[in-house]
């Protein structure tokens, strides 16, 4: 027999929270599956992906109804999103989620606490850097009294209520977070400045403030050895690939001051996942994320991203997620493929001599779970009530 993870209760190491109100009309419906900005691929397109056709069966086979999205849409609109979660979440078998509340807007998603009711799960957030540091700015009259602030924002963040750090800079300005001079990073924050003197507000694509902010950031994480969360590789189109491959973090893995931050390479790296397995095998704060919900991609090409990931990282050095956002059936299907395609890939690792049965299982279980459920403290979320 195979290596069987079906009963393995899966920690979901990056994910978003739900939104409260859930679109019902299949063009917006459709809308959540793509990074696309394009409003043909939005409301077209996405229907003739493997991703897309393979949830919208799952989802009809979960809900008794036959496959037209139709069916599918009318069957989950008759519960509430919280009630909706729950059943899923349930059948999923979650353990713990580890949410990056940055995305989407608080203000009309389930807060962390609702989704660990809804999933009868622990839940434990991430502070997400740049928008942090862009609401600093505003408050901010000096390049001096940012740095200040932000050094006391970062710098006991459990007491806060977090368990990490996340960044989108590979979004902003690229992977590669450079050392500025002084006056280079103070013409960057008079430059932020004006912004938010124009127009109320600020994107902090300002490279060189951006970047002296997150040595803040990476000093505190290494302090306080939480990990750091970075966005790599596929997004929408507002992240260039070409700043956004991994070994672009070269610098931060040899910073000696860092090593107590664990980093890890969210999103399986795609496509430069051979680039995050590579890191996960030779620094040893390099952390692999394993996503199979997002990206949106067929089986066959997760099933790649395994095979990869396990042909030449530790497993003690790649987790779970689903990166599921926004609606909760992203977080459920994605546990079922993570446990089918991991098992599927350590079953060939078996069957090619690399790893014995009980190897292989105790590997899964660890990618799955146990990993994360130790470098996020886990133990210490409260059990929902």
């Amino acid at each position: 027999m195979g290596v069987d993870l079906s009963d393995v209760r899966v920690v979901d190491n990056h994910c978003h929270s739900v939104e409260r109100s859930q679109h019902d009309d299949v063009t917006s419906w459709r809308s959540y599956f793509t990074e696309s900005p394009d409003a043909h691929v939005r409301a077209v397109d996405v229907a003739s992906t493997a991703c897309y056709q393979r949830l919208t069966t799952a989802m009809a086979g979960f809900h008794g109804v036959d496959r037209a999205e139709e069916s599918v849409l009318a069957a989950r609109s008759a519960v509430g999103v919280s009630e909706l979660a729950g059943r899923l979440w349930t059948d999923a078998r979650l353990d713990a989620l580890v949410v990056d509340t940055g995305f989407p807007d608080p203000a009309i998603a389930l807060s962390v606490p609702e989704l660990a009711v809804a999933g009868g799960c622990r839940a434990v957030s991430l502070l997400r850097l740049e928008p942090a540091f862009e609401a600093l700015i505003l408050r901010a009259q000096s390049y001096d009294e940012l740095l200040d602030l932000t050094r006391d924002t970062v710098s006991d963040v459990r007491a806060a209520g977090w368990s990490g750090f996340k960044s989108v800079v590979g979004y902003r300005t690229g992977l590669a977070v450079d050392r500025w001079d002084v006056a280079d990073a103070r013409a960057s924050y008079a430059a932020a400045r004006t912004e938010v003197e124009a127009g109320g507000r600020v994107r902090l694509g300002h490279k060189p403030l951006l970047d002296t902010l997150l040595h803040v950031a990476f000093a505190a994480a290494a302090a306080q050895e939480l990990p750091l969360q970075f966005h790599v590789g596929y997004g929408d189109p507002d992240a260039d690939l070409r700043q956004a491959n991994p070994l672009q973090l070269r610098a931060l893995f040899e910073e000696p001051a860092y090593r107590g931050m664990p980093v890890v390479m969210l999103h399986n790296c795609w496509p430069f996942v051979r680039e995050g397995a590579y890191l996960a095998a030779v620094y040893g704060n390099a952390w692999l994320d394993l996503s199979y919900g997002i990206p949106f991609l067929s089986r066959g090409e997760l099933r790649q991203v395994s095979r990869a990931a396990l042909g030449a990282a530790p497993a003690s050095r790649l987790m779970y997620s689903s990166d599921g956002a926004r609606v909760p059936e992203l977080h459920w299907l994605s546990a079922h493929d993570g446990r089918r395609l991991l098992g599927e890939a350590l079953d060939e690792l078996v069957a090619d001599g690399d790893l014995t049965a009980d190897q292989a299982q105790t590997a899964g279980e660890r990618v799955l779970r146990d990993n994360a459920w130790s470098l996020y403290g886990i133990d210490a979320a409260p059990r929902p009530r």
